[in-house]
Formats: structure tokens, C-alpha cells, sequence
């Protein structure tokens, strides 16, 4: 694709071509919002828009510092549902990657500078960003008095759904190939993936899928989202807020739900949420592809190996309140609790990681929140299809500059995806300087090349999870690993 200029089905859009011949064309609208309502077609426009700019992001509370690039690129709308582009030189068609950022299913946008598409493009797929709404704007779920009013349920994933048919309807005229469209997302951006495997008609929107640490067994129930629901409602003073208040406004609403003890107790720090709707979403993705509802869709699922030390709230932890919290997380009593840690020491130790207490606690809250869930998730899907991957993610970071400690934490992948290691201070966070910066550049070519790779024929070069439950080893080296999470999984063995 050499032409900056595009036709759409919305109008004439021009681009850009940077210097090592990739094509970008951002913020192009592909639906318009009505708060609580689905989207809606876009309206036409004359003559050539210039894309050349991020369209806005969604309104939202303001990021968090737990990683470098919280910095949203783009100013913020209602309006927010657009694509962005990125197309490599040379006739296609070339297969095509779709991402989906995460974000708690609060914060992010396609804008942010981590998730620039230029490099993927580069190794040759077209590769698409899409904007949707988060917090109240897209996963708040109606109670009836709302539902008699036009309110839906997860406006986020009907805008992905929208945004996905723009694709297959457009892309073609951008170099893709819109028979070959693979969708990939981390964290949140995982989870609306993994809701949509589920959904009705998944077929025609996408063909393959990469879910980078997604939480598969997180979503509301009619009692739960009606509690969220009820609680934002009060925080806003009323049900009329949430059709005529400004949108700052209800972004500022959030905070009073997120520290509501009931809501806290229900589903901590992650109030809104895909929810069953009987439309898109009527299984958990977890039950879901028990069901075999993703069956044809090739997948790539990857876990990071200390997922939640990012959310640790502290450099040190007294063994005491380890034991506690342990008893009290597992529900496995003061007993169980001391055999458990006991049992991770040993077992860090033994793999020369750090296994203070508070590193002990890192690794329970990490397998049992998100390594074991992904296992299952695996084995489920290999029993109904066979082209599925798993990738262990454990390139170390080092503590923070608190003392808190990271490791393999939760989104130190995402650099490594699109090779922007140097942006916005990923490359100090990771500890990928010095004597570790080849081995980062290595990994960042590596995953990206898989990407493409799975992307193209689903097949990202390595061995699939049928086999032995392999995972691809990505950290400083690269290597195919035996059941990684299964070693954690045995620990259990006889824990009451």
C-alpha cells in the first residue's frame, strides 16, 4: 500500500507514509455513540479527511503510574469511536492484526503511544487499533427502570463488535486481506476478546485470536452488575445523571463507586465489567469455551509469570499478615495457609527467585488469579480445537523505585509487542539497558515476528498446547517450556 489515499465507506480518508515506507492513517471514525445506546452508523463526510491525528479516547479517570505510557495521546469525547491504521509498503493483501487495549475496562485508548502499530506493520500485516467505550460510558449494565429508558449492557463490546465490521468491510482498501483477520488485546482488551469468542456471529468478525493476560473468569451476573449499577447511580444523584449529566461528571462518579465498601467486597477494584446480557455475552468466557463456542478460531493465549506483583501494595509484608491474608484469600484456614507458603518458598527458592514473604504472596495472588485460570482456559479450548498456543511470559523487571517488587508483572509485555521499548520509559522500567538490551530487542523482534506469523497462517513457529501443554518460554532467552504453570498447580495437591 503506497497510496495515502483511501476510500471508505464514510468518505475519502489520506494518510501519512513514514520514513521506512509504513502507511498510517489515524482516527478514522468507523461508528458514533448515543450514551447507553449502541453504536450507530457513521455519518458520510465530502471531500478528503485528513488522518493524520488520533481521534479522541473515551472520558475516563486519569491513568495510574503502575507503568510507563498512561498518557492517553488524544484528548477526550464522547464521540471516541474511531481506527487507526498502519499498512507496510509492497501489494497485499497482507493478513491483519486488530488491537484491543486493556485498561481495567476504565482507562486506555488506541492513542497511547506503547501501542503504535508501525513495527508490527513493518514485519508485514496491517495492523488496526480501535477505540471503545470504557468505565460507566461502556460497561455499565441497565437494572429495568434503566433498561426501559434504551439503556444496554455492554456498549464496549457492541462498539468492538462495530469497529470489527468496519474491517472486514474496509480494510481491503488499506492492503488487508479481510479473510484473514486476527484480533489481539491485553489485559481488559484480552477479556472483551475473550467475551466475544462466546458472542453470536463471531465468525464474521474475526478468524484468529491472541489474548495476552486475560482474566477469563470475571464477569457480572444480573445481582452483581445491578449492584454496581445501584451504587453508580447514588454516586451520580439519580437515574437522569446518566442520560443528562456532562461526561465529566460521570467520570468523576467513579471514584465514589470504587471505594463503596459493598462494591469493593462484590468485585474490588474492578467495577465495571462485561456483563451477562443474553445478546453478546450469555456464558462467562471460562464456561463458554468449555461449550466449544470459540471452536474455528485459531488461538494464541499468554500469561505473564507474576502477573499481580504490579498491584502488590507494598515492598515488604510481616509473615504474619502473609498468613492471614493467605488463609483468608484461599479460604484454606491458618493451616493450609502456613503448608502453602511453605510449600511456594521452597519452591521459589529452588528457582533462584526472591521468596520474601511478600514475593510469596505475589506468586499465590498470581497463579491463582490468572495462571491457573489461563491453564484451564487452555486445556478447554485444545479439546475442541486444535491450532492453540500458549506463551509464558517471564522477562524480569526490577522492583520498583519504592522497593516493591515486579518481575514477570503484568503488562511487561506490551513493549515487547510493538517494539516500543523506547518509548516513555519502558525500557528503564523493564530493566531492558545494558547488558539486557539485546536480549529485549531479541524478545521484541521475536514476539512481533510470532504475531505477524500467527496472524498470516496460525502458526506462530512453536509448539501447540495439545502438546505436552508447551508453552514458548519469552524473557531473556526464548525456548519452548514443559507445563510451566503446572509445577505451580501441584503445590495445591492436598491443600484443603
Amino acid at each position: 500500500m503506497s497510496d495515502a489515499a483511501v476510500r471508505t465507506g464514510g468518505g475519502d480518508v489520506r494518510g501519512a507514509v513514514d520514513g521506512d515506507g509504513v502507511t498510517r492513517w489515524l482516527g478514522i471514525p468507523y461508528a458514533r455513540v448515543t450514551r447507553g445506546r449502541p453504536p450507530r452508523p457513521v455519518e458520510p463526510w465530502t471531500g478528503t479527511r485528513e488522518a493524520v491525528a488520533f481521534g479522541a479516547a473515551c472520558p475516563q479517570p486519569a491513568g495510574g503510574d503502575l507503568v510507563p505510557g498512561a498518557a492517553l495521546g488524544a484528548p477526550t469525547d464522547e464521540q471516541c469511536l474511531s481506527a487507526n491504521v498502519w499498512a507496510p509498503s509492497g501489494d497485499g493483501p497482507h493478513p491483519v492484526l486488530v488491537w484491543i487495549y486493556g485498561g481495567s475496562f476504565l482507562t486506555g485508548a488506541a492513542s497511547q503511544a506503547m501501542y503504535d502499530g508501525a513495527a508490527l506493520a513493518r514485519r508485514g500485516a496491517v495492523v488496526v487499533s480501535l477505540n471503545y467505550r470504557v468505565g460507566p460510558f461502556g460497561f455499565l449494565a441497565p437494572t429495568p427502570d434503566l433498561a426501559e429508558r434504551g439503556w444496554i449492557a455492554n456498549c464496549g463490546l457492541h462498539d468492538v463488535v462495530a469497529g470489527l465490521s468496519w474491517v472486514r468491510r474496509e480494510i481491503a482498501a488499506f492492503g488487508g486481506d479481510a479473510t484473514n483477520v486476527t484480533v489481539f488485546g491485553e489485559s481488559a482488551g484480552a477479556g472483551v476478546i475473550a467475551h466475544l469468542l462466546g458472542a453470536p456471529g463471531r465468525a464474521e468478525l474475526f478468524d484468529r485470536a491472541i489474548l495476552q493476560s486475560a482474566s477469563t473468569g470475571r464477569t457480572f451476573d444480573a445481582p452483581t452488575a445491578t449492584l454496581v449499577t445501584d451504587a453508580y447511580v447514588r454516586a451520580l444523584g439519580g437515574i437522569d445523571a446518566l442520560f443528562d449529566a456532562t461526561s465529566e461528571h460521570l467520570v468523576d462518579a467513579v471514584s465514589k463507586v470504587m471505594t463503596d465498601p459493598a462494591v469493593f467486597g462484590a468485585v474490588g477494584f474492578m467495577p465495571f465489567h462485561p456483563a451477562i446480557d443474553g445478546v453478546l455475552v450469555s456464558e462467562a468466557p471460562d464456561r463458554a469455551v468449555q461449550l466449544g463456542t470459540h471452536r474455528g478460531a485459531d488461538l494464541l493465549v499468554s500469561v505473564t509469570r507474576d502477573e499481580m506483583t504490579l498491584f502488590v501494595d507494598a515492598a515488604t509484608m510481616e509473615p504474619e499478615r502473609l498468613r492471614k491474608r493467605v488463609s483468608r484469600y484461599a479460604a484454606i484456614g491458618l493451616d493450609g495457609a502456613d503448608e502453602i507458603i511453605h510449600r511456594y518458598d521452597d519452591h521459589l527458592r529452588a528457582s533462584g527467585l526472591p521468596h520474601e514473604p511478600v514475593d510469596v504472596w505475589g506468586a499465590i495472588y498470581s497463579d491463582r488469579e490468572m495462571a491457573m485460570p489461563t491453564r484451564r482456559y487452555l486445556d478447554h479450548a485444545a479439546e475442541h480445537h486444535d491450532a492453540v498456543y500458549g506463551a509464558y511470559v517471564d522477562w524480569s523487571a526490577p522492583p520498583r523505585g519504592d522497593g516493591r517488587p515486579l518481575g514477570a508483572a503484568h503488562a511487561v509485555d506490551l513493549p515487547f509487542t510493538f517494539s516500543t521499548l523506547d518509548v516513555e520509559g519502558w525500557r528503564d522500567f523493564l530493566g531492558a539497558t545494558g547488558g539486557r538490551a539485546a536480549a529485549a530487542d531479541r524478545l521484541a523482534a521475536y514476539l512481533g515476528d510470532a504475531w505477524v506469523g500467527f496472524a498470516g497462517d496460525g502458526d506462530p513457529g512453536w509448539t501447540r498446547w495439545r502438546e505436552g501443554r508447551a508453552m514458548q518460554g519469552l524473557g531473556d532467552t526464548v525456548r519452548t517450556v514443559a507445563d510451566p504453570i503446572g509445577v505451580r498447580v501441584a503445590l495445591w495437591d492436598g491443600i484443603e
